[in-house]
């Protein structure tokens, strides 16, 4: 039987916690409280976190999405089934770096709150198993008094930005995410396995709108959605991976689904003081979701003149299949249709608002 210490024993409850093995509830008073930090860990205890990271990472992934029979880009071709099924196992192996140990030893001993932080790794430093952590515990305690947000990691963090634009609202411009990260190799894998996930968070993002009545709030969160779809979709364009957009896809066709119009973004926005241009910026950054479907289908216009002998082929034709399993042309038929009903000014945006902007 092995034994550990106190502060041991509590690491290891939040880590679980993290990963979603325990409740986090358990774990939030030890993260919120103080406690000497020891010189080191004990052999036992290091051996333990190895594996509740081997196997509690890779069942979150499982059960979040990797367990689905889905379609998505190898190389220069599709390969099927689920994601250890069309991935050979020695590229899904996650690893993980002693800033992983340092994380866990920070919440433990310190308090989120405290600054300066007494955990700040190089971004370079990181690799894929610590991300996915990272995000993992961003989601477990993004609601709690420690104001992760404020801890560099984290803006930084491509995954966090992505699943959770509205909590980095006014954040400082310099600490831009990278998503090259997740656009190649293990990351994209991981990317994969989160479609599900999220595609959920960008629903409830969409579906939160109806009770925003302040514009410049709109405007605000409008601003980081733009610009984070914005860096996303360049980084996946640019690594030929259309396929890691596919939740956009998803949650465009549920939210159009549940019959939202025009008022569902902007019907309770007080704009009674603004002028007609402040209006127009106002609905305009309520529509940033909308309006990124007209890059999806610039894409979708690209991928049907790519030739079978032609680069980029399988790609091509795995985005025009989910182009049509989703209905992509109904989806920017109805956006457009919103964008042009909710346009103060009347200038209509045509078929594909984004495009039509950009061109």
């Amino acid at each position: 039987m092995r034994s550990i210490s106190r502060f041991e024993a509590d690491l290891l409850r939040i880590l679980h916690a993290l990963l979603g093995r325990a409740p986090i509830e358990g774990a939030r008073p030890l993260i919120d409280g103080r406690q000497p930090r020891p010189k080191c860990l004990s052999r036992a205890a290091v051996e333990l976190v190895q594996d509740a990271l081997a196997k509690g990472c890779v069942w979150r992934l499982a059960r979040e999405g990797g367990w689905l029979p889905d379609r998505y880009l190898r190389g220069d071709r599709v390969a099927t089934g689920r994601l250890w099924e069309r991935t050979p196992s020695d590229d899904l192996g996650l690893s993980y770096s002693r800033y992983t140990l340092d994380f866990l030893l920070w919440l433990t001993a310190d308090h989120p709150a405290d600054r300066p932080a007494r955990w700040n790794p190089g971004e370079r430093a990181l690799t894929v198993g610590d991300r996915l952590l990272l995000f993992y515990a961003y989601e477990a305690l993004r609601a709690c008094s420690g104001r992760l947000v404020d801890v560099p990691q984290f803006p930084r963090h491509a995954l966090c930005r992505l699943a959770f634009p509205e909590d980095f609202v006014g954040n400082r411009p310099g600490l831009q995410p990278d998503f090259s990260t997740w656009t190649e190799g293990l990351g994209a894998c991981v990317l994969e396995a989160l479609q599900p996930c999220l595609a959920a968070r960008w629903i409830t993002l969409e579906q939160k709108k109806p009770a925003i009545i302040d514009p410049s709030h709109m405007m605000a969160l409008g601003r980081v959605q733009a610009a984070t779809l914005g860096a996303f979709l360049d980084a996946i364009d640019a690594a030929g991976r259309p396929d890691l957009a596919r939740f956009l896809l998803s949650a465009g066709s549920a939210l159009f689904r549940e019959a939202m119009g025009p008022r569902s973004w902007v019907g309770s926005l007080d704009l009674g003081r603004l002028r007609l241009a402040e209006r127009a910026d106002a609905h305009r950054a309520a529509l940033a979701f909308l309006r990124s479907f007209g890059r999806l289908q610039e894409w979708e216009r690209r991928a049907r003149g790519v030739g079978y002998f032609d680069e980029g082929y399988a790609a091509s034709q795995l985005w025009k299949a989910e182009w049509e399993a989703h209905g992509g042309d109904r989806l920017c038929e109805q956006a457009a249709a919103i964008t042009r009903a909710v346009d103060p000014l009347g200038t209509g945006a045509g078929a594909v608002p984004v495009a039509a902007e950009e061109g």
